[in-house]
C-alpha cells in the first residue's frame, strides 16, 4: 500500500518541479500513454535544471515527444530528458518516482 501522504507528496513535487506542465502537455496528446515517472535528481528531491521522465505506454509518437521536450523547455526553462518504454523494470522504480498514471486523476 502507498503511504498515505504519498499523493500529497507527488503533487508537491509535480509543483515544485515543473513536471505539471509536462504531464499536462504529454497526457491530452498521448492516448497510448500508461504512465508517467521521473527519476534522477527531481526524483530524489534534489533541486535540478532538467526534468528526466520516462514515459510508458503503446505506440508513442517519438517525434511529438521530441518536440513536446522543446516547448515544455520554454514554459519551465528546464532540459527534459524522456525515454520511451511499453513498461518500466524493476531496477529503474527503485531511483523513480510515479508522478501520474491512467486513470489515477479520475
Amino acid at each position: 500500500a502507498l503511504h498515505p501522504l504519498a499523493s500529497d507528496i507527488t503533487s508537491i513535487v509535480r509543483k515544485v518541479a515543473g513536471i505539471d506542465v509536462v504531464i499536462e502537455r504529454v497526457v491530452e496528446n498521448l492516448p497510448g500513454l500508461k504512465q508517467v515517472w521521473i527519476y534522477g535528481d527531481l526524483a530524489r528531491g534534489v533541486p535540478s535544471g532538467s526534468i528526466d521522465c520516462i514515459l510508458i505506454g503503446e505506440e508513442l509518437d517519438a517525434e511529438y515527444i521530441a518536440g513536446l521536450s522543446g516547448k515544455v523547455h520554454k514554459l519551465v526553462s528546464k532540459k527534459v530528458n524522456t525515454q520511451v518504454m511499453k513498461k518500466i523494470n524493476d531496477e529503474m522504480v527503485s531511483g523513480s518516482l510515479l508522478v501520474w498514471e491512467l486513470n489515477m486523476e479520475e
